[in-house]
């Protein structure tokens, strides 16, 4: 069963340090860290944060945008990097 999220979930590059903006709980983040078991949630930031290595970022945003397509989940995009 998929979760309502209201809003998009915002990914952020910063180049090596990818931000996503998606609350520290419930079934759609249970999900989220069983997908992407390297993330880990930034209580400063207020967000999950992944670290990638410079090559995969393509690879890396495919993969979360497909995990939140196909849980139902609208997402934008900040380009920091």
């Amino acid at each position: 069963m998929n979760e309502t999220v209201s809003t998009p979930v915002t990914l952020t590059k910063m180049c090596e340090l990818h931000g996503i903006g998606l609350p520290r709980g419930g079934a759609l983040v249970e999900r989220f860290e069983q997908a992407f078991p390297s993330a880990g949630y930034d209580d400063v930031a207020g967000e999950w944060r992944m670290v990638w290595k410079k090559g995969t970022y393509a690879e890396s945003n495919a993969r979360l945008e497909a995990f939140f397509t196909e849980n139902g989940v609208a997402i934008s995009h900040v380009d920091k990097c």
